[in-house]
């Protein structure tokens, strides 16, 4: 159990307002595709010529800087009270950023809570594409619901939101990030009333506060 606890929590000298300020700018533009680099060398001896040799035939290894921030900075087991690990809060976004195009997270404040709690108010602002609409909104390709979905292609959306950032102080890491966003204000604004906002939700894939609803496949 001490083992367990250990690797959970290996201690950083991060405080919290650090660690949000750079998950902003990690995630301003969404989910970063990893990218392939040279793996270092940890010896440098030897003569130029094979040197060169090394470097040509250089293997590559996959980097992804998200990933690794999330690891470094936060728990094994941080959640957003709905998913658990690093690697499941960045398959949120990259979903949030299949689904939408041309997505800008914009940080607008922070506010500390108490000691271990850090509020930060956001705008993300994203399109509705085609993709968008096949992806998150299916069922809206209907003929009969098609004058919805005509309503919302190619339109920009300003969505208001918050994250939550719950610190563990015994080893300086985030032990919980939740977000939300409302979708619901600027669908509401682009629709024109409750009705065609609720049908658009009501088989959507992800929620009014921008969950991604699981989809069970049989």
């Amino acid at each position: 159990m001490q083992r367990q606890n250990v690797l959970r929590c290996a201690p950083t000298n991060d405080s919290v307002w650090v660690v949000a300020t750079e998950y902003f700018r990690l995630f301003r533009h969404g989910f970063m595709a990893p990218m392939m680099v040279p793996e270092t060398s940890s010896s440098s001896t030897g003569s130029s010529s094979s040197n060169k040799k090394r470097s040509a035939s250089a293997s590559l290894k996959q980097s992804n800087a998200q990933l690794d921030f999330l690891t470094a900075t936060m728990v094994s087991d941080v959640t957003d009270c709905t998913v658990t690990g690093p690697d499941a809060l960045l398959e949120h976004w990259r979903l949030f950023s299949l689904s939408f195009d041309d997505v800008h997270l914009q940080l607008k404040r922070m506010e500390q809570l108490d000691e271990e709690s850090l509020l930060a108010f956001t705008t993300t602002s994203v399109t509705i594409t085609e993709s968008t609409l096949h992806h998150v909104f299916p069922h809206l390709g209907t003929e009969r619901l098609s004058s919805i979905a005509a309503k919302l292609l190619n339109q920009r959306l300003v969505l208001r939101g918050s994250s939550r950032f719950d610190w563990d102080d015994t080893c300086g890491r985030v032990m919980r990030l939740e977000s939300k966003v409302d979708l619901l204000s600027p669908m509401l604004q682009l629709l024109g009333n409750l009705e065609d906002v609720a049908t658009a939700f009501e088989n959507a894939r992800v929620t009014p506060d921008g969950k991604f609803v699981v989809v069970e496949e049989n």
